[in-house]
């Protein structure tokens, strides 16, 4: 008996001396996508279908090719949850997450054998915390937590980063409360992104989300668009709770870092839509039908010219693509942020007059990365920098992408600019 012990231990170490490429697989288990990346491989999800589904829990299929050159994560998960957030919100979330080789059936078995039941406990991954920080990913107008899924989030996940995005209120996964309201309030939404962030921790006291992100997992907050917005409102907050020598009296979320990337300024959309209409009545006009009146929807060009650049599919947008997108638009359009609510509270109300920057600035855990995009039809520079000062940043990084620098077939250079900034964090 201890010749077949010791036989068995001498097969299990073999096993695991093994190269980490040994146990690629790939499944689909009930609505989650397994995608197997090996290191140098190339995989590809089938197309979406045309037609969108109207349920607010649904799962979306990642549209892209992705190439990993990551040994350490070769296996990634993404799953399409609903939570109930602290905050009183039934929100729909989006997670991608790496995960290590998956020990096979024999290794399991053998586990089981030398070390019991539960087998040995450093090969689970049910539970695991990860090497890397959470990227918590918060979308813009129009948008919901799919816009990150097609491309950042499988991209970002295969080099090792948990990825969880957020549906603000108003979209189809997310409803707004109350129940048929068509505005929500940027408190609302501020809210439910604190939920969020707390619910990333295996500590906090709601347990729904169940990413195994560990107790107190780093998180680096990217928002795009109003998102930007959204997360400058949530700083604002965040840092109340520190006093005037910067200590921390909220330690229930391990901010690491922050990317605002094609953001809404801290002036918001008033003095940017002014000076459209100052420098082209067209553009000016475009900008207001597409959201106001959320022409975008059913306007193909425009919907193009607004979010993916040019009016052809020189991007690698088609007109398949484009159907497919003011599908989610219109689902993701139930109730829109409260303007008027909005104007009394935009971030700009509390900088410092003189430098333009936020009052937390100096309490930031890191640099920040503000990012622009030249063909950016929305934000213009004048926007982009008083972001960048904002944020207090000399200048921010520009990319080539249109507006959506999430999607089309430009999606890697901003993904390449936020993985640059973050192989800079401490």
């Amino acid at each position: 008996m201890k010749f077949h012990l010791l036989f068995l231990r001498f097969l299990l170490l073999a096993t695991l001396s093994l190269p980490s490429g040994a146990f690629h697989f790939a499944a689909i288990v009930g609505s989650s996508h397994w995608h197997s990346i090996a290191s140098g491989a190339v995989y590809r999800t089938p197309s979406s279908p045309t037609n969108v589904p109207k349920s607010p829990s649904r799962t979306l299929p990642i549209l892209t090719s992705i190439t990993s050159s990551n040994p350490s994560a070769d296996v990634v998960k993404t799953t399409v949850q609903q939570v109930q957030l602290a905050s009183g919100t039934s929100a729909e979330i989006i997670s991608c997450l790496p995960l290590r080789n998956k020990p096979s059936f024999s290794l399991n078995f053998l586990s089981s054998v030398l070390f019991g039941k539960g087998g040995n406990e450093k090969s689970k991954i049910s539970d695991q915390n990860f090497d890397k920080p959470t990227l918590a990913f918060l979308h813009g107008s129009f948008h919901a937590s799919w816009c990150w899924e097609e491309n950042y989030m499988p991209y970002f996940a295969s080099l090792g980063y948990p990825c969880v995005g957020l549906s603000l209120q108003g979209t189809g996964g997310t409803p707004a409360i109350p129940e048929g309201a068509k505005k929500v309030k940027i408190d609302s939404h501020v809210k439910d992104l604190d939920s969020f962030l707390r619910g990333l921790s295996d500590d906090d006291q709601n347990k729904e989300f169940g990413l195994g992100l560990g107790g107190n997992p780093e998180i680096v907050l990217i928002g795009h668009s109003f998102g930007g917005l959204t997360t400058m409102k949530w700083l604002e907050t965040f840092y109340d709770k520190k006093d005037e020598k910067g200590h921390d009296h909220d330690d229930g979320i391990n901010l690491l870092g922050v990317a605002l990337l094609c953001s809404v300024p801290p002036s918001g959309n008033g003095p940017m839509t002014l000076r459209y209409l100052i420098r082209s009545f067209s553009d000016s006009w475009k900008i207001t039908v597409g959201f106001a009146m959320k022409k975008a929807i059913n306007d193909k060009e425009l919907c193009r010219t607004l979010f993916f650049g040019g009016s052809d599919d020189s991007n690698g947008v088609t007109d398949e693509d484009i159907e497919r997108y003011q599908g989610y638009f219109e689902r993701d359009t139930v109730a829109t942020i409260d303007l008027t609510d909005l104007a009394s509270k935009l971030p700009s109300l509390r900088v410092d007059k003189t430098s333009g920057k936020a009052q937390f600035v100096d309490f930031l855990p890191s640099e920040p990365l503000v990012l622009g995009a030249s063909d950016d039809f929305i934000v213009d520079k004048e926007g982009l920098d008083e972001t960048s000062s904002y944020m207090g940043l000399d200048a921010p990084v520009v990319v080539d992408s249109p507006h959506d620098v999430m999607l089309g077939g430009k999606w890697k250079n901003g993904a390449d600019a936020v993985l640059s900034w973050l192989n800079k964090l401490p």
